[in-house]
């Protein structure tokens, strides 16, 4: 249960980037820039990220050690 979990956060984090990056115009990557303002992408990109990673993590936690049989099997 724990291993679909990680996969599903995983996915989520993968199709936020991805939608992020296609769907958002050039100009508003730069939370700098005057012209964008609050409509900056990149904060939505970097959460992506995190979520990404948060789903890697519980998907990494769920393997077995190195040289250690599984528990499943």
């Amino acid at each position: 249960m724990k291993k679909i979990l990680g996969l599903l956060i995983t996915a989520i984090g993968i199709l936020m980037i991805g939608g992020y990056f296609v769907f958002t115009p050039n100009h508003a990557f730069n939370p700098a820039d005057s012209i964008s303002g609050i409509d900056a992408s990149a904060g939505l990109v970097y959460t992506g990220f995190i979520t990404f990673g948060i789903g890697m993590v519980i998907f990494i936690s769920t393997l077995p050690y190195a040289g250690a049989k599984s528990d499943n099997a």
